[in-house]
């Protein structure tokens, strides 16, 4: 991370992906609303997100937050706990808690 960048452009990344799903999960608990989520991002629906696959949705919404590659690597690596190259529900879960 850059001197300038502050340590919450994780979270300014993500609220950015949540108030696009808001709409639809506005009724349900925080639990059901991850979980909703992570369905949605697994569109192989094998309980995982490949790595890959998670960096074209990031660099999808990076736009508005402005992460560089290197940002989007080190988020991606912060996620994915046990380093097997794809981010499963309880990873996804623990680090969205975390923020």
């Amino acid at each position: 991370m850059e001197e300038h960048e502050t340590p919450n452009a994780n979270v300014d990344f993500f609220d950015e992906f949540f108030s696009q799903l808001s709409h639809i999960l506005k009724d349900k608990d925080e639990e059901t609303c991850y979980k909703e989520m992570f369905r949605i991002l697994d569109d192989n629906r094998k309980g995982f997100i490949p790595n890959e696959d998670l960096r074209g949705i990031l660099k999808t919404i990076q736009a508005k937050v402005q992460m560089s590659d290197q940002e989007l690597d080190e988020l991606i690596d912060d996620i994915d706990k046990n380093k097997d190259g794809k981010v499963d529900f309880s990873e996804f879960y623990k680090f969205m808690l975390k923020e």
